[in-house]
């Protein structure tokens, strides 16, 4: 029986795993699925802690749903029950500026302003920096190749845009830095509203007007489930049927072996007809490295950084009135350990415990040297950020704090280029794709749609094999 190999049991990994033994069935193939993880444990950068009887995200505490991907599979595998909408109300989101939060204006679409009075009415930016990017419609179309985000905006918007809203929310999306960041590859949706319509303000007003009332999944843009985002992971190892799952079977290389592989992995190798690397971009690169040193040299290309969260829980008596809403992003002209706050027990309100939970981002691009600080240290310093702040004079009941190094892909300029370059060099073997957030999109539904399509792929080749 042939065999298809899944090295990485991260989101991308396991979709990728789930998808091929629905196609095999689908289509009538014959092979074999296994699923190698180098850990002792599925789902990557996800992963939910339950141990104090409260919910807390070590990685992402939600998902996009306007990107179908991952609503559609937690259906497909019995999760819709599970679906965990954030809160209708009492949404807001902050900006920490000029010693204190300010709220984004109703109707801010990332960037810019699809509403005009509560724009106007914010205390966001200053007068001029809004006058500047109300000008924005009147601006000629511009810009050519890969531009940075923070040219883009300075552009279109004006330094006060990036500086109040594009800068601190880049970092708390990507862990990046806009002046390094890809419009192309992280909000290519920009560009072509400056291509089509002359102007980013016009076109989202004419996509408001365009799309039907109820469109969508019927849920909140972002979502989770009841036990959190790991429910998606346990779910899908469930689902994996007879495919064969290896954990703590690290994968030193992969080499050509006749028309297949031999994958060297913890555990035993492991001969296969077609594989599919569900890796960073790094780790790929690692096991390529004899195979095919100038692809390895290309996946080195794509360069990552580090960050950490950090989890308080706090008694509900203990707590002074905190911000509505969903919490706060932080720009780094702020000079604080943080780069973005998330009200966990706001956002979430349905998961009801006698703590009040508060989510710390720290790390990322330019910020990493905070991640040398031990986790006594680490906690002291987001605490007294906190504090000086928001306020928050309680002591925590609970804290975790999880470091993931170098874990976040950016997509930096030329990022597309990269991906072209790879895509080329992979060629020279046939058989082989490459899937996971360094490539095609770092959240979660990206990841389950790339696999989806990587899958897909495999077993159309497969069957070309095959006639």
């Amino acid at each position: 029986m042939r065999q298809v190999a899944v090295v990485g049991g991260g989101i991308a990994g396991l979709a990728a795993a789930y998808r091929l033994t629905r196609l095999r069935a689908q289509h009538g193939l014959d092979f074999e699925v296994t699923l190698l993880e180098a850990s002792g444990r599925l789902g990557g950068k996800i992963k939910t802690d339950r141990s104090a009887g409260v919910v807390i995200e070590a990685g992402p505490d939600s998902f996009l749903t306007t990107k179908p991907d991952a609503v559609e599979l937690a259906r497909e595998v019995g999760l819709a029950s599970r679906l965990l909408p954030t809160a209708q109300d009492a949404k807001d989101v902050y900006v920490y500026l000029r010693g204190g939060l300010r709220r984004l204006p109703e109707g801010l679409m990332l960037m810019a302003p699809t509403r005009v009075w509560p724009f106007l009415r914010s205390d966001l930016m200053s007068f001029p920096g809004k006058l500047r990017m109300g000008l924005e419609r009147f601006l000629p179309r511009g810009g050519s190749g890969d531009e940075s985000l923070a040219e883009f905006t300075r552009r279109r918007l004006g330094r006060e845009a990036l500086e109040a809203i594009v800068d601190p929310l880049m970092a708390g999306i990507y862990a990046g830095d806009a002046e390094a960041m890809s419009l192309q590859s992280t909000f290519p949706q920009f560009a072509d509203l400056e291509r089509r319509y002359g102007s980013i303000i016009r076109g989202l007003r004419a996509g408001a007007k365009a799309r039907p009332p109820g469109s969508g999944s019927g849920l909140t843009p972002f979502a989770s489930f009841l036990g959190g985002v790991e429910e998606l992971v346990e779910a899908l190892g469930r689902s994996l049927g007879e495919a064969t799952v290896r954990t703590e079977a690290p994968v030193r290389s992969v080499r050509r072996a006749g028309k297949g592989f031999l994958i060297d992995a913890g555990g035993g190798a492991i001969e296969a007809d077609a594989a599919v690397l569900a890796l960073p971009a790094p780790d790929a690169a690692a096991s390529l490295e004899g195979e095919n040193p100038g692809l390895a040299a290309a996946l080195r290309g794509i360069p990552a950084v580090s960050t950490a969260t950090v989890t308080l829980g706090f008694e509900r008596g203990s707590l002074q009135a905190m911000p509505s809403g969903f919490g706060f992003v932080v720009p780094k002209s702020a000079g604080s350990t943080l780069n973005a706050v998330t009200f966990v027990s706001q956002k979430f309100p349905q998961r009801q415990t006698e703590f009040f939970m508060i989510r710390c981002f720290v790390g990322g691009a330019g910020k990493e040297d905070f991640l040398s600080l031990g986790d006594a240290e680490l906690l002291e310093r987001t605490l007294a950020d906190l504090r000086a702040m928001i306020g928050l004079a309680a002591i925590p009941k609970i804290h975790r704090i999880y470091r993931w190094n170098k874990a976040n892909p950016q997509y930096t300029i030329g990022h597309q280029s990269r991906i072209r370059d790879i895509e080329s060099r992979l060629q020279a073997l046939p058989g082989l794709v490459l899937t996971g957030a360094s490539y095609y999109g770092v959240g979660i539904p990206d990841c389950i749609r790339s696999a989806n399509e990587k899958a897909t792929e495999l077993v159309n080749w497969l069957k070309t094999r095959n006639s």
